[in-house]
This record gives C-alpha cells, structure tokens and sequence, in this order.
C-alpha cells in the first residue's frame, strides 16, 4: 500500500460547504436545495463526499442551512457511503459568506483541514494535493483543474444567454508552483497592474484564465485562527485566500522586537504574524537541509517566507463547479464519462428495482424509485427522479426529470430539464426548455428555448 495516499487519522479534517443557495440558478434552486439538485440522479453533494471518501477520508463536517438539515441528513443516509458525516445547520447560512461558515464551525476543526465546495463535481484523486501541502508544510494548497471541454452539439435549456462564464485568474509562478497572484476577471476591465513588490519577487510567473478554481483548499490550522480573529472577512475565495496570497510578499514586522516599540501604533492583534509563526522543529529542519526551492540564487529555501500558497494543478482530467445553470446543464450531459454510475455500489442499475417500467423503448436513462414508465412511451438519454409518471404516447429525450412530475399522455420533451412537483398537461411540446418547481404547463402548450415558472418562486424575499 501506497502510504503518501492515506490520510492518516488527526493529519486533515475535512469540512463540505453546502450552505449555498445557488443565487446564479434559481430558476432549479427555488423548489429543492442546491446541494440536493440531481446530477445523473444522484444529490449533487455525493460527488464531493464521494472524492472524499476515495481518497481515504472516513469523516468530514458537512455545513448546512438549518432550514434544510433534516432533509440533507436524509438524503446523505440513502448514499450507502461509508464516509461518516457530520451535518451542522446554520441559521441563515444563506446569507452568509464560506468564510463566516468556517468561523461558525471553528470549535470543531482541531487540525490542519480540507475545504470543498458541494458543487464540485470531479472524480480526481486528491492525495497529490495532500503531498504538495505536505511537502512545503504550506499556508494553503488550491486545487486548479482544466477547464472541462462543451461538447458540440450542447444546448443548455432556457433562453440564449450572452453572459459570459466567470474566470478566474491565477497567477503561479513558474519554477516553485506558488500561487502570487488570485482574482476574478470581473474585477478588472482592460488592464491588470501588478505590484512592483510582486514583479520583483517573482519575475517569471504566468497569469492563467482558462484554469478552473476547483474551491478545493488544504488550509493551515494558524489560518483558521487567522480567520477567527478578523471577522471582516466573509469569504474563503473572494476574501480571505487573495489576502493571504498578497501577504506572501510581506515579511514579520522586526519592530514588534524592539522593547520601545508602540504597542498602540503597532497593533499587533491585528498582525498576521502573529498567527503564522512555524514550528520550531520545522524551521531546523530546513535549515539542515539541503532542499531550496529555487535556483536563481543562494537564498534561504522560499527566501524565508512564512506564509506560502500553492496550486496543483492536475493535467489530462477535467471537474466543473456545478454553481450556474449552464454548468449544472453541462454536468449532467457528461458527468457519465466521469464516474461510472452504473456499476457504482448505489446504483447497481440503471432502473431502480421499486420502479414501474412498461415501456420497451427506454435507452441510455436512469429511473428512479417509484417511478412510472407507461406502455407506449419512448425514454432516450434521460434522467427520471423518483416518483415520476410518464403516461402513454410521450416521447422524453436528453432530459433531466426531477421528482414528483407528471407528464400526461402525447407530450413531446426534448433536451429539457422539469424541476420538482410540476404537471406537464397532455399534448405538450417543450423543447430545450426548463420548467420550474411546481409548475404546471397548461394542455397543448409548444415552447422553445424559454423559462416557464411562476415569477413569484424566483423572488428573494
């Protein structure tokens, strides 16, 4: 056995963030929670647990809303994974940042930890991340994947969208891997201006904007308690992580040891040097060693920073972050090419024992329990929920059918996604459309490429 890829029990904690409300998709989150939304029929927070437990995690604290914890803690008990789960709800945790999440949780993260967002869907092996962490006894260690590849012939339902997806920039020096620069492209218009500091530090780094943040962090327990001290911060991504990036360049205030020195001017509660201070042995350790991580000159290993960010980034495999609609879409047209679904020990099969299947024309779909499929009735490509009925003469194709949705006799439902609870009447022809939670579309209707919901559900109240 390969011991570099286990977690060894106490090394890391493992924290999933599903406390979001999915505000960049709405039009899916306004009738079930955004981690509970299906992906190839499966909670999309199975995914994250999933790589965890693949990668030797037996715990992890996964935070919640509390208006929702009852139902997540129900649906994580049908997943049959053996990753044991500790569901915290947050009031209001939709309202919150990732970073006030962490801080409500902090008495219960006693080691250096692993932070992961429930929209990353990514069947990757994490133990390299590990050892990059491990390897510079870092600050924070990001997960930078490839950004996955839109298959030609992809629509995404609803109306045509010019909204261009979010970039991340990310800055990473060429020869040591660090991360020296974090931002999203939104914050700038034309032009990006470096810091001097920067440009002097490090003079050959490459600034990417077609890598994928993955929201995956390896996070030094001093920067948790970082965190809790500067409550100004209310995000991990936006927030926090550019901040400890930009302190890479700063060194230890020497005049915190002179005795004279104004405590008042100083302040140093405020100071993150305070809480970034190595361990003693750590620091004999590397000045024992031969190892630099540099070879422009003869400077102390990383020129004697404390605080030390990296990315690994995985090449030839690609993950999304399912957090809009064009990606959710996406993530269920190819998510099979990632995960083998169909042999994995939670669905055994592609059509659920406890479902009613009548049809004899079903190809490529996976039916969940207590699902109808009626005589006469042709399923292509398709994810059907639980408690579905399809009555007889529809034809459904490259769909996704959430649960509790009826859909009456003669419909016609191509590249399609039908949130919960929704009645799609007889002869109705919706093609690359999406229906919202509980919405019923009215007998005969033809629709193309639009949103058919009730505007009532999309307003935040």
């Amino acid at each position: 056995m390969n011991l570099f890829k286990m977690v060894h029990q106490n090394e890391f904690q493992a924290v999933v963030l599903a406390g979001g409300k999915g505000s960049r998709m709405t039009e899916l989150t306004a009738g079930k929670p955004k981690c509970l939304l299906p992906i190839a029929n499966m909670p999309m927070i199975w995914y994250p647990l999933k790589l965890l437990e693949q990668s030797n995690f037996a715990e992890t604290i996964v935070i919640v809303s509390d208006a929702v914890k009852v139902d997540v803690v129900a649906a994580i008990d049908k997943l049959n994974l053996t990753i044991k789960t500790d569901v915290i709800g947050i009031p209001d945790a939709e309202d919150i940042g990732t970073a006030d999440s962490i801080r409500f949780i902090h008495d219960k993260i006693h080691s250096d930890f692993v932070v992961i967002s429930s929209d990353l869907i990514a069947n990757i092996d994490i133990s390299e991340t590990l050892n990059l962490y491990r390897k510079h006894n870092a600050s924070i260690t990001a997960l930078i994947l490839q950004t996955p590849k839109t298959p030609e012939d992809f629509v995404q339902p609803g109306p045509k969208s010019k909204q261009k997806p979010e970039r991340d920039l990310i800055g990473i020096d060429r020869e040591t891997g660090r991360i020296v620069f974090l931002a999203s492209a939104s914050d700038f218009e034309e032009t990006i201006n470096m810091p001097n500091k920067l440009l002097k530090k490090h003079s050959d780094f490459i600034v990417h904007s077609k890598l994928l943040d993955a929201h995956l962090y390896v996070i030094n327990k001093w920067v948790l308690n970082f965190l809790i001290h500067r409550k100004n911060f209310n995000t991990l991504k936006g927030e926090l992580l550019p901040y400890i990036v930009k302190k890479q360049l700063d060194k230890p205030n020497t005049s915190m040891d002179d005795k004279n020195a104004s405590v008042v001017k100083m302040d140093i509660k405020k100071d993150i040097f305070q809480f970034a201070v190595e361990k003693p042995l750590d620091n004999l350790i590397r000045n024992m060693s031969a190892f630099n991580d540099h070879i422009t000159d003869m400077d102390d290993a990383y020129h004697g920073d404390i605080i030390r960010c990296y990315a690994h980034i995985i090449n030839g495999k690609c993950g999304l972050r399912a957090n809009t609609l064009q990606m959710y879409s996406l993530a269920n047209a190819i998510v099979d090419k990632w995960f083998d679904l169909k042999k994995d020990e939670v669905s055994l099969s592609n059509i659920s024992p406890t479902a009613t299947v009548k049809s004899s024309q079903v190809q490529n779909c996976i039916i969940d329990e207590n699902s109808l499929i009626s005589e006469k009735t042709s399923l292509k490509q398709s994810y059907i929920s639980n408690n579905v009925i399809v009555n007889p003469k529809t034809r459904i194709s490259k769909s996704i059918i959430m649960s509790n949705v009826t859909i009456k006799e003669r419909c016609v439902i191509e590249n399609c996604i039908i949130c919960n609870d929704c009645t799609i009447e007889e002869e109705t022809e919706l093609k690359d459309c999406l229906v919202g939670a509980n919405h019923i579309v009215p007998p005969g209707s033809h629709h193309t490429r639009e949103v058919l919901t009730d505007i009532d559900r999309l307003m935040e109240i």
